[in-house]
């Protein structure tokens, strides 16, 4: 176990298998557009599909080193961020209208959307790392704010890359229904499709890292990779109050409604609690039905709290743990003036 790369799950998400191969691929090129210095800590993520979400594992030692070379160019070389931010621009000149209107798009402009995207994905990487706010000491003393605009602008690049690839897939096989959100790239280029009861399997659980599709346990995948999963602990599930940042003001109480991908979004009832790693785009329609948004990940400035204060909501963010320790059903008082979430009853 010492000798294995140690791996944790900064964030889950339930993306669409294509948005996974493009993001781990464009944040794995080596070396990446913007640098000629290869990553040494490869495979560097790893991402597990599990309960109808995508957890995304990261080799830490890979972040910082990323963050630590990001800021050595920049103070290097004054043209190194506005070079960033040209590029960006340019990366999401064909992307961005697609993914704002949020549409189903053709197989063929799909393809080429999906080109785009992976293209532009190293670049994206280290905007968003510039904009992290865990990495804000590495950067001290540099000019962030046009960056942090940018950054602002191109806030749906994930969210609504994703819906585009759903819809779309949807739309050009229908008889697969959300099994489509499974394709992989190179099916979908070569127009080899699996079969239903593949694409299920894939659907129920997979492993995604190195370009390599898994479908084995967990333990298997860690030794074939040589990586060292770190799992979450929870000191004590049976706490009565959890702990968050507030988003948007307000007390309410309600039942739970645990939301980790998109098959339950159609079961959450008008006035339950939506609760969530985090919430996307595609949660809008049980978001607006919901009575509070509390999720595990988050700042002021992700999706659920910009939504909580669109529809003046109330909404706490980052409490960790909220989906591991509530349940569908849990009855509980939401004080999102002081950030606390309390049990009334289970």
């Amino acid at each position: 176990m010492k000798n294995l790369q140690r791996y944790e799950k900064l964030f889950s998400r339930d993306f669409s298998l294509p948005l996974v191969e493009i993001w781990l691929r464009g944040e794995c090129t080596n070396p990446k557009g913007w640098t000629d210095q290869k990553q040494p800590f490869l495979p560097y993520q790893v991402v597990q599909r599990t309960d109808d979400t995508v957890h995304f594992y990261y080799n830490l030692q890979g972040v910082t080193w990323a963050c630590e070379l990001l800021a050595k160019l920049s103070r290097k070389d004054k043209n190194f961020i506005p070079k960033i931010e040209k590029t960006v621009l340019e990366k999401v000149s064909f992307i961005k209208p697609i993914y704002e209107r949020g549409e189903a798009i053709p197989l063929l402009k799909l393809k080429r959307f999906l080109q785009e995207l992976e293209d532009g994905w190293p670049w994206f990487e280290a905007m968003w790392l510039f904009t992290e706010s865990e990495m804000e000491e590495k950067f001290t003393v540099l000019n962030l704010k046009n960056i942090q605009k940018l950054r602002v602008a191109t806030e749906l690049i994930c969210g609504g890359a994703d819906t585009v690839i759903r819809k779309s897939l949807i739309k050009i096989y229908p008889h697969l229904g959300h099994l489509s959100s499974v394709i992989r790239i190179e099916e979908l280029l070569s127009d080899k499709i699996p079969s239903k009861a593949t694409l299920a399997k894939r659907y129920k659980g997979y492993f995604f890292s190195n370009n390599q599709l898994f479908l084995t346990p967990k333990l298997r995948v860690a030794k074939e990779l040589g990586v060292h999963f770190v799992e979450e602990k929870i000191k004590n599930k049976k706490i009565k109050q959890l702990k968050g940042s507030v988003a948007c003001q307000g007390i309410t109480k309600g039942y739970v409604r645990i939301l980790m991908g998109h098959e339950q979004v159609r079961l959450l009832k008008a006035g339950e609690i939506l609760v969530s790693p985090m919430t996307i785009p595609d949660f809008l329609p049980a978001m607006k039905k919901a009575a509070a948004f509390v999720t595990d990940e988050g700042g002021i400035l992700c999706h659920a709290a910009i939504v909580a204060r669109e529809l003046k909501k109330p909404c706490i963010v980052g409490t960790k743990f909220a989906t591991h320790i509530l349940r569908d059903g849990d009855f509980v008082k939401v004080d999102a003036n002081k950030g606390i979430v309390t049990f009334i009853r289970r």
